[in-house]
């Protein structure tokens, strides 16, 4: 089944729910639905925070990992479609979602690079649509000022390097795992662990690894990867749950 990348941005405003992570997860279990579709990830990517950038609380597109099994040109645009009706529905009033459907195979070195330049400058929405453009890779407006094209765009080359972003879902699921985790159960289900100790000991397949109720694998060398450390009561995943600095929490997805 060939794989694609699908990239959603700025769906919603302040109050106002779901935010992007939980859409584009939303989205991904609504495209399996619909048809030929299979979700292999939502990884979160975070761009440049700059007070120069309009952005809800984190400035973080969300990029969904998907195989069709039949990608001719019909069923591409018919996945397109159904994801901008979906992403435009269900994002918020006022709200500058953008979304961005390519192919892997068309995501060169120059959409990365676009992804690494948007988490250290300001880029511009001109400069992400001629870009879509020039590698075949459909990058649409979706409401408001349209400014989503840009992290969707983004989003898409940031998860295509394989080496930056965090998975708010993975296939076969993260949230129903439940506060304690056996390390074989995670690699049975594809996500290595990568021990933060010193000396990276051998984590073995029936240490309980204690989650928090949040399991939140890196996306390293196009894989997911937990990082775990050593706590007092054991291991335990290293990107726990931290509170947002307006007292609301962490990061909406």
């Amino acid at each position: 089944m060939p794989e694609f990348f699908l990239g959603v941005d700025d769906t919603d405003v302040v109050g106002h729910k779901p935010g992007t992570g939980r859409l584009a997860r939303e989205l991904g279990a609504h495209l399996e639905q619909q048809g030929p579709v299979r979700l292999g990830g939502v990884v979160r990517q975070q761009l440049l925070v700059d007070p120069r950038i309009p952005y809800t609380s984190h400035n973080s597109p969300a990029c969904l990992m998907l195989r069709v099994a039949d990608a001719d040109n019909g069923a591409v645009r018919w996945l397109f479609e159904v994801a901008a009706h979906y992403v435009a529905a269900r994002s918020a009033p006022g709200s500058d979602p953008g979304l961005c459907l390519a192919k892997a195979t068309a995501v060169g070195g120059d959409v990365q690079d676009f992804g690494a330049l948007a988490t250290a400058e300001v880029v511009r929405k001109a400069d992400a649509l001629a870009l879509a453009a020039r590698a075949g890779i459909l990058l649409e407006e979706l409401g408001g000022t349209g400014d989503g094209v840009i992290g969707a765009l983004a989003g898409v080359g940031l998860t295509a390097s394989g080496h930056a972003g965090r998975f708010l879902e993975y296939s076969g699921g993260l949230r129903e795992l439940g506060e304690h985790v056996q390390a074989g159960a995670l690699r049975r289900r594809g996500i290595a662990l990568l021990n933060l100790a010193p000396n990276a000991e051998l984590i073995l397949d029936e240490a309980m690894i204690w989650t928090g109720n949040r399991l939140r694998p890196r996306l390293l060398g196009g894989r997911p990867v937990l990082l775990v450390e050593a706590g007092p009561e054991g291991w335990r995943c290293f990107d726990r749950k931290q509170p947002h600095p307006d007292g609301h929490g962490g990061e909406d997805g």
